[in-house]
């Protein structure tokens, strides 16, 4: 496990890294290790990692008060500015694999009249 952390902060391969590292940290605490799937996509310098869990597996990603998931998007964060990246790191239910997937960005207010 050590392994893919030196190689995670340090290697070149950052979508194989970022599905590695995830993978290590997250399969010894589900109950379904074989549903966990990793998606990097990437788009110039900016990575977008995909978590796919059952949705039982869901809360034990997220942790209590979604201290788990920050930490994961932490980790990610820092190792992808180390290499000029801008990494965002999303939970999704296996259901919805399928479902396009909208940004931060593509979350607009409705405009309000005055």
């Amino acid at each position: 496990m050590v392994r893919h952390w030196v190689r995670f902060f340090c290697g070149d391969n950052m979508t194989a890294d970022f599905e590695a590292f995830l993978k290590d940290v997250l399969s010894p605490m589900l109950d379904h290790p074989e549903a966990l799937r990793i998606e990097v996509r990437e788009a110039g310098k900016k990575r977008d990692v995909l978590i796919f869990a059952e949705q039982a597996d869901r809360g034990r990603i997220i942790g209590k008060s979604g201290r788990m998931i920050s930490s994961l998007r932490t980790l990610v964060q820092a190792a992808g500015e180390k290499h000029g990246l801008i990494v965002n790191l999303e939970l999704f239910d296996e259901d919805e694999k399928d479902r396009p997937r909208r940004s931060r960005a593509d979350h607009t207010e409705p405009a309000t009249e005055a």
